[in-house]
């Protein structure tokens, strides 16, 4: 076969990479467990039904159909499937319950740097557990997590969906425009916006506090610059339960790591409450994701509040270069098999990393071809 091509969107792994992946999953398992999450794995694909639990999201799908005929889709994000498995398997088990993945998950989307059709998505799911002191655990340990990585330039962007959900409801804008609006505000395209907001029959005060909310970010202080919000009942619980989740950070002592911003909205529709992005100026893509999604379990019979977050690891690869270097490593060479692989073996036994030289070189030709290469210690065995 000639054609050594791979879909597009696909990528290989080479050994660095895959080396620098494990060593930040390893970093993430740890201390995901050290606040009592627990590893779970849920099927590649699933039920176009159960995918679809979690919002339209169709055009982003790769369908096909299995030989019993159901339609199947290729899990385009984690938090569904937890949803799933929760609500198959943990209906009976104590509350709250503390999860964690590490998967690669699909999209349909187009390629371009730092966005694959096939990504690596860690992330932890907080079950069972309201109110903003859950909240406040799962937006911590995802800063924590960034600064375990290595990761110093980064900054969580914090907002309350129903802030802008209620300013919408109090006005008579179609679903559709509705829509359209919320895509704006995410794309921070305010030129557009304010054009859209023009055509709708609404009320001044209203247009204006819509108007502004891609430009509010930075701290607590950008809720005052809300001119609508006082006249929404529903509008001001959300920006109170968003201030209550800001001191629970406080307390967390993360602060330094948290924005407040009007415009982070999330594009998937099962959020309820606190959303938050995480990014690196660095990269100019998002590294995280997440918020509270206290409906999606029930739609799985499982009626249960959850929160959490998915890391972007391909992206955060980029970001956090494999600055340490080539491990120490030991090459055994000679001309006796035996005594070389009982050596190697011994070292073995001590965590070193051996290899041994099975082209039988000699002691000149083995230093010839490891000149150049000093985190290699040559062990040359001569039986005579």
């Amino acid at each position: 076969m000639r054609n050594r091509e791979i879909p597009k969107g696909l990528r290989d792994l080479l050994p660095d990479e895959v080396k620098n992946r494990r060593k930040l999953e390893q970093k993430a398992f740890q201390i995901f467990n050290s606040f009592g999450y627990e590893e779970v794995i849920t099927p590649t694909f699933e039920f176009l039904e159960v995918v679809e639990a979690g919002g339209n999201v169709r055009e982003k799908l790769f369908l096909f159909m299995d030989r019993e005929g159901g339609i199947v889709s290729l899990r385009p994000e984690m938090t569904v499937s937890i949803a799933r498995l929760a609500a198959t398997h943990l209906q009976d088990e104590p509350l709250p319950r503390r999860l964690y993945y590490s998967s690669n998950v699909f999209r349909h989307v187009e390629p371009h740097l730092a966005q694959y059709r096939e990504f690596w998505q860690m992330g932890i799911e907080l079950l069972g557990a309201p109110g903003p002191w859950a909240d406040a655990e799962v937006i911590s340990l995802a800063v924590k997590a960034l600064i375990d990585f290595g990761l110093e330039n980064f900054k969580v962007s914090l907002n309350q969906i129903g802030i802008f959900n209620s300013l919408l409801d109090d006005s008579a804008i179609q679903p559709e425009d509705k829509g359209i609006i919320r895509n704006l505000v995410e794309k921070k395209d305010l030129v557009e916006l304010s054009r859209m907001l023009e055509k709708l029959p609404i009320n001044d005060l209203l247009k204006e506090t819509i108007a502004r909310l891609p430009t509010l970010h930075g701290g607590l202080d950008v809720l005052k610059r809300l001119p609508y919000i006082e006249k929404s009942r529903n509008a001001v619980i959300a920006v109170e339960e968003l201030m209550e989740v800001y001191a629970a950070l406080k307390s967390l002592g993360v602060e330094e790591h948290i924005l407040v911003d009007m415009g982070v909205l999330r594009g998937l529709d099962y959020y309820t409450g606190v959303v938050f992005e995480g990014f690196s100026p660095e990269l100019g893509y998002g590294l995280l994701g997440g918020g509270r999604y206290d409906k999606l379990l029930s739609q799985f019979g499982f009626p249960c509040p959850a929160t959490g977050f998915a890391l972007g690891m391909d992206r955060l690869s980029l970001v956090l270069k494999n600055h340490e270097g080539e491990s120490p490593r030991y090459m055994v060479g000679g001309n006796n098999l035996q005594m070389m692989v009982q050596k190697a073996d011994e070292l073995r036994k001590e965590g070193k990393i051996v290899e041994l030289d099975v082209e039988g070189l000699s002691r000149d030709a083995l230093q010839k071809k490891l000149a150049g290469r000093p985190h290699y210690t040559i062990i040359y065995l001569d039986a005579e």
